[in-house]
């Protein structure tokens, strides 16, 4: 599998699947090949807007293509497990997309199963390998800004109240901190790679009974996150890297294009990537050289990091 492309397909033509699928031109080791949904008419649709040679109306018939090599799972997260097995089982690599599951102990299943199929499975965490993301790392590594005290994030967006939205819906694995305060505990736990000492946590709920609105201050020792997601309104979507000689800015950080680093109000440096697309094919190039290389793991995100995720999402959840 070396040289050769590696065959994707799609299960579960979604908002995030769209952003995925669209970002396949600007791939060099990867081709789209394949799209499934359980309604035909919305598998056929999404077929068309992306040229995609093969529609599949049902998932069965995806996993059991010997022509697919990788799925790429972006249904609702309560499903994740399921639809994830079901790929594993049929032989495919999996791409599932965050979370992984929507709890601890799922997500050891899961990846249980995944060394016992000996397949590979990977955590769609596409903020890990966005090039701005890892230059803002490395600046922090090579003690640019001093030592590091405090780690800023928040994502927010005003959502209409709806309770039939999947955002709202607790059957359907709803509330912002899975959805998207994820990404403001991955980016905090990108630089501290520990759970934190404590925790301080203020929910909202939606009459759901969802999270819809939550701030969450982590205490690491020396280092202090402070981390808030929001389905109510739109917040800054920034993360700040503050240490005690400069800071580093990743605007928009869940699908950064830039970095800057700053020294009180001068810009001492600025990256952009100036790339393309959306940013998926950063994440889509790099499981498929995993995949051309015969790895059953992500060295840019190994099992363990899904896990600690997982379990700091877990312990912040508990605290409503």
């Amino acid at each position: 599998m070396e040289h050769q492309k590696i065959r994707w397909g799609i299960l579960g033509p979604g908002v995030i699947a769209r952003q995925f699928a669209h970002d396949f031109p600007f791939t060099q080791h990867a081709e789209l090949s394949a799209v499934a949904s359980t309604n035909a008419a919305r598998a056929n649709a999404f077929g068309k807007e992306f040229d995609i040679p093969k529609i599949y109306a049902g998932y069965e018939a995806l996993l059991n293509d010997p022509d697919i090599d990788a799925i790429y799972v972006a249904t609702p997260h309560v499903f994740h497990y399921e639809h994830s097995l079901m790929a594993l089982k049929a032989g495919k690599a999996v791409l599932c997309e965050k979370p992984l599951n929507e709890n601890t102990g799922k997500t050891e299943q899961l990846i249980q199963k995944a060394r016992e199929h000996q397949r590979y499975l990977a955590e769609g965490m596409w903020t890990y390998f966005l090039p701005a993301v890892q230059m803002a790392q490395k600046w922090v590594n090579e003690g640019r800004i001093g030592e590091l005290l405090h780690i800023k994030s928040d994502f927010g967006f005003a959502f209409p109240y709806n309770p039939a939205n999947r955002k709202f819906n607790p059957a359907l694995g709803g509330g912002a901190v899975l959805d998207m305060g994820i990404y403001t505990i991955a980016i905090s736990h990108l630089l501290m790679q520990k759970q934190p000492e404590q925790l301080s946590v203020f929910a909202h709920k939606a009459p759901t009974g969802v999270d819809d609105d939550v701030l969450a201050v982590l205490n690491y020792g020396k280092v202090r996150a402070t981390l808030h997601t929001s389905f109510r309104a739109k917040l800054h979507n920034q993360t700040h890297f503050i240490g005690t000689e400069s800071s580093i800015v990743l605007p928009d950080f869940w699908r950064a294009s830039e970095c800057y680093w700053y020294q009180g109000e001068t810009l001492k440096e600025r990256f952009s990537d100036n790339r393309q697309g959306f940013g998926f094919n950063f994440e889509i190039d790099a499981v498929s050289r995993d995949l051309q290389l015969g790895k059953l793991m992500s060295d840019i995100m190994p099992h363990e990091t899904t896990l600690a995720l997982m379990k700091q999402m877990q312990r912040v959840i508990d605290c409503f």
